[in-house]
């Protein structure tokens, strides 16, 4: 991307064809395909009275960004950006669109233009609540201003979540899960099994298109569909019909229905201890100490230099190293790691004594619980 380019990601709610290429999948509305033996026709992306509609622009640093809303083909609105986010090598622009907001219905598009790109929606149509429509919405959880080239860090991004709303169902209801059988010679036994909710979304006849929206939709880090949470564990499947097509995916209930591990001897849904403990002082120096609970020992010590060249020695009581002998650290990378298996000599509660001299450092101290009646 130019500095006077924009870019309009395929993960916003409303699709838009890229006039500059050359790639007609992207260049054309579905309503301008046509095909020599399929039939094609128009389609309307589908919003209620009232909803709140975001998108966003990426854009080069100097590109002069224009959105409008066409009701007509010659009447318009200029919108003003919402927000504008700015980072080293491009900036944000965010539209938040209110639609039917008089409770009236319109049509309506969308065009995005800079100095080198051009870019115009689908027609959007907006329509007094529909319970038989169908809601998918989606975003993302990654720490990034730009995956699936949408800035999902934003306020107007956390606060308006991308969606869809469109015909469709999902009925077709069958379960899922992992089961482990053991088999000792012919006579079974159930080790562990667990039960999750797995249910079909099939849309109506939509362009291809918008199906690509939809299928992006689902490999997002939050996917809901009808309000609910669910994890797509495969990419959708797709079947043509004339000009356009349907889409069919298998969604699994992100909130498993049940697990059981008893016969192997650990209950999760009972459990509320940690397994492991993990110690550590950032920038030690001078004498300190670690308080381990009963039952647990050491298994592995790492010690990264911070400073100086930190002399260290750890011991189960005050000035002893009889659990790591004293010795001068001289790396920060690779740390220095001692895979260290030790236990005390008494039962309860015990204490891991260090002393750091000549330097600081940071230590880290993982226990293991070895005795599970404590």
């Amino acid at each position: 991307m130019t500095t006077t380019e924009i870019v309009i990601s395929k993960a916003n709610s409303i699709r838009f064809a890229d006039r500059n290429s050359d790639d007609p999948f992207e260049a054309l509305l579905s309503c301008e395909e046509t095909y020599s033996n399929k039939i094609a026709g128009k389609y309307d992306q589908i919003f209620f009275n009232g909803d709140s509609v975001l998108v966003q622009v990426k854009a080069g640093l100097t590109a002069t960004v224009v959105v409008r809303k066409y009701t007509t083909e010659n009447a318009y609105t200029t919108l003003t950006a919402d927000n504008i986010e700015t980072y080293s090598t491009f900036k944000v622009y965010e539209y938040l669109i209110s639609v039917g907001a008089t409770g009236s219905s319109e049509r309506f598009f969308l065009t995005a233009t800079s100095e080198s790109s051009s870019f115009r929606s689908e027609w959007c149509d907006c329509i007094v609540a529909d319970t038989t429509m169908m809601l998918l919405q989606w975003t993302n959880l990654d720490d990034s201003s730009d995956t699936f080239e949408f800035d999902y860090l934003t306020t107007l991004a956390i606060a308006n979540v991308n969606f869809m709303r469109l015909p469709g169902q999902q009925v077709s209801y069958k379960p899922g899960g992992e089961i482990t059988i053991y088999d000792n010679q012919n006579e079974k036994s159930k080790i562990k099994g667990s039960v999750s909710r797995k249910l079909t979304f099939v849309s109506d006849k939509i362009p291809r298109q918008v199906a690509e929206i939809i299928v992006i939709a689902t490999q997002h880090d939050k996917f809901l569909s009808n309000s609910a949470g669910y994890i797509a564990e495969e990419l959708p499947e797709i079947e043509m019909m004339g000009g356009f097509c349907q889409l069919s995916t298998d969604l699994t209930l992100g909130l498993s229905l049940g697990i059981n591990t008893h016969d192997i001897g650990f209950d999760c849904d009972q459990t509320d201890t940690n397994m492991i403990e993990n110690k550590y002082a950032e920038d030690a120096s001078g004498s300190g100490t670690f308080s381990v609970s009963d039952g647990y020992g050491i298994t592995q010590i790492i010690a990264k230099v911070t400073a100086g060249t930190p002399v260290l020695k750890i011991g189960s009581t005050v000035g002893s190293e009889n659990i790591f002998r004293e010795e001068t650290l001289t790396h920060s990378i690779p740390s220095l790691i001692d895979n260290n298996r030790y236990t005390p000599d008494i039962e309860g509660a015990w204490t891991i004594y260090w002393e750091v001299s000549g330097g600081t450092c940071d230590i880290f101290i993982q226990t293991i619980k070895f005795n599970p009646n404590s």
